[in-house]
């Protein structure tokens, strides 16, 4: 078992393609809408676990100061070779993870998609450094993996034991079984996400279920813009939140 930046350490070349199909557009655009309404309000960013910089270029054109902390080489690497060079100035490129790094009251945002929650080693040390990392009243961002999702899919494959086994821990191993490349990522609910953010001492803002009613056929592709549009009517109803494939949250230091 490798921890999470390990595992994409050695696919960081092949990492885009891996995240472009229907389902995964949807659910970077619906990401893209929810951060529009941030990043108009603020001006220093961590984009904490960075990966190969879909939202790092996102900021830097968007005008803001940025930090991407990453502590994937491989994945900082690939980032690099993406980025124009107008932007590259705008940018600090920090190798860490969330737990090692140490700023203190810089940043307005700290955005933490691709469920950099859900990955950290030490969540408790991780929240903490989040937490002094943002400046009063800053807001922290991201996704997690959904607990009943996961639980929704294992029972469709009668994997009922690996049910039992989450309730009683919720973690679950993924990554590439085929290749023995796997890494434990933590598991949510609306419920206990809310209550890891504010034990340390964030004010939950809102949870948004992201993706609830797919994974989406490639052929609605001319359908997009609908899709996207009826996902985010539904993203925050009490009734369908825990049932989408990530939970989303905004936080307040």
């Amino acid at each position: 078992m490798a921890k999470s930046y390990e595992f994409y350490e050695q696919i960081a070349k092949k990492y885009d393609e891996m995240y472009e199909d229907i389902t995964w557009n949807v659910h970077h655009e619906i990401i893209r809408r929810i951060l529009e309404m941030v990043v108009a309000e603020h001006s220093s960013v961590m984009d904490l676990g960075a990966g190969t910089g879909r939202w790092t270029i996102y900021f830097a054109k968007a005008g803001m100061e940025v930090t991407a902390v990453e502590p994937s080489k491989a994945m900082i690497d690939v980032m690099k070779e993406k980025i124009p060079d107008d932007l590259l100035k705008k940018i600090n490129f920090v190798q860490s993870t969330a737990e090692d790094m140490n700023f203190s009251d810089k940043f307005d945002l700290v955005n933490a998609q691709g469920d950099v929650l859900s990955y950290l080693d030490d969540p408790d040390e991780g929240l903490k450094r989040i937490h002094k990392a943002l400046k009063n009243g800053g807001i922290f961002a991201g996704t997690v993996d959904s607990k009943y999702f996961f639980i929704k899919d294992l029972s469709r494959r009668g994997e009922f034991k690996q049910i039992d086994a989450i309730e009683r821990n919720p973690v679950i191993f993924i990554g590439d079984p085929a290749e023995k490349r796997t890494f434990k990522t933590r598991l949510f609910t609306s419920k206990t996400l809310s209550k890891i953010l504010e034990d340390h001492k964030f004010k939950v803002l809102e949870i948004s279920g992201i993706i609830l009613f797919g994974p989406y056929e490639e052929s609605l592709h001319s359908k997009f813009n609908e899709i996207v549009e009826n996902e985010m009517k539904y993203m925050k109803d009490p009734l369908l939140v825990d049932q989408a494939m990530h939970l989303h949250f905004m936080a307040k230091k």
